[in-house]
């Protein structure tokens, strides 16, 4: 079985659904991942993540099943999208090399 999530993923990347899923698509998808990581349901094998994918997995859910919560995520996963996109566009620091250190 495949770990859950891993750090850095989005709520949405951890159930497996797009941005535009219903909450009945984000139930079933969490209702099925459940049956796989939770400790014990998978077994003794379990997820590879154990408890802590089950939490991770638990957390996107309750943040995307509830419609306020999943618009304050929303929104704050678009500006946290956007400033990094402005970083990555910004000029960067550039180096200083021996030519323009000398003063001629």
């Amino acid at each position: 079985m495949a770990p859950v999530a891993a750090a850095g993923r989005t709520h949405y990347e951890v159930l497996g659904v797009g941005a535009a899923a219903s909450r009945g698509e984000i139930k079933a998808a969490y209702r099925r991942l459940a049956r796989e990581v939770h400790p014990d349901a998978a077994g003794a094998g379990g997820g590879s993540d154990g408890d802590e994918g089950f939490i991770r997995l638990h957390a996107a859910y309750a943040t995307l099943a509830d419609p306020d919560e999943r618009a304050r995520y929303d929104r704050d996963v678009v500006a946290r999208a956007a400033m990094f996109r402005r970083a990555a566009t910004a000029p960067g620091f550039r180096r200083r090399t021996w030519e323009t250190d000398q003063c001629w």
